[in-house]
């Protein structure tokens, strides 16, 4: 009686083993199919960079390159290229969403003021698993652009940005920072911004602070007030934002 009930349950353990064998081995190509696609992912931006980028040149480098899945398939290519490679160079965020039939990508790169501000949108949502938008009808909405023109050049502006509440008293313009200031400004309490790269200007003094607008490189600013960590309130005729020390030439 034993040997009777003991062969059908030895034949339900066999099957049992061989469907999870089965399993762990779908699992397994599953994983191999995701490395290459993510593999593939990395190569055509890094192709893609070195074919279409300005100023790029056969000794340019890149480093901290994550791909990430996108929530509505394809990758997004994250990471800093050093568009000659020399020590001198800044390394500068780039991200390229690559489709999920490797037959389009979508390519951004911090190499000027807007397109910092696009990068940066675009490192924010799509830089992580199962980023980007989640439907078709998704959209992702962009911070204003600063403008980089010449003040005055073809009848633009130069950019905007948000001031204080104006007392009831008083009701003054925003202040506006100029891109690169060749006029006279008080040498004390005055700052640059560096010449390797845009600066991001934060609502407070701290890393995850709200970025206002991001200041073309060598744009000159007034200090109104320090804060612990080396951070600066800085603005032109009012205080608008904060930068970081390391951020600013003096």
């Amino acid at each position: 009686m034993r040997m009777r009930i003991a062969a059908p349950l030895l034949m339900i353990l066999l099957a049992m083993a061989a469907c999870e064998d089965a399993d762990i081995k779908r699992e397994r190509e599953q994983a191999a199919r995701g490395e290459a696609q993510a593999a593939a992912a990395v190569k055509a931006s890094e192709e893609r960079l070195r074919s279409t980028l300005r100023n790029i040149t056969p000794g340019a480098k890149l480093r901290g390159v994550i791909v990430h899945r996108q929530a509505l398939g394809g990758y997004a290519v994250c990471g800093q290229v050093n568009l000659t490679g020399a020590r001198e160079d800044p390394y500068i965020p780039f991200v390229s969403v690559v489709s999920p039939n490797m037959d389009r990508i979508e390519q951004f790169v911090a190499s000027s003021s807007a397109e910092a501000t696009r990068t940066y949108v675009e490192t924010t949502t799509r830089c992580y698993d199962e980023g980007g938008p989640t439907s078709v009808r998704s959209v992702v909405p962009l911070p204003p652009v600063p403008d980089t023109s010449a003040s005055g050049a073809g009848g633009t502006t130069p950019p905007r940005l948000p001031a204080p509440a104006p007392s009831v008293a008083e009701v003054a313009p925003p202040p506006t920072l100029p891109p690169a200031s060749t006029g006279s400004m008080p040498s004390q309490g005055s700052v640059t911004t560096t010449l390797a790269h845009p600066v991001n200007l934060r609502s407070n003094p701290a890393g995850g602070g709200t970025v206002l607008r991001v200041v073309p490189r060598g744009t000159r600013l007034r200090v109104f007030a320090e804060a612990p960590g080396g951070w600066y309130q800085v603005g032109e005729a009012e205080p608008v934002g904060w930068i970081h020390g390391s951020m600013l030439e003096r």
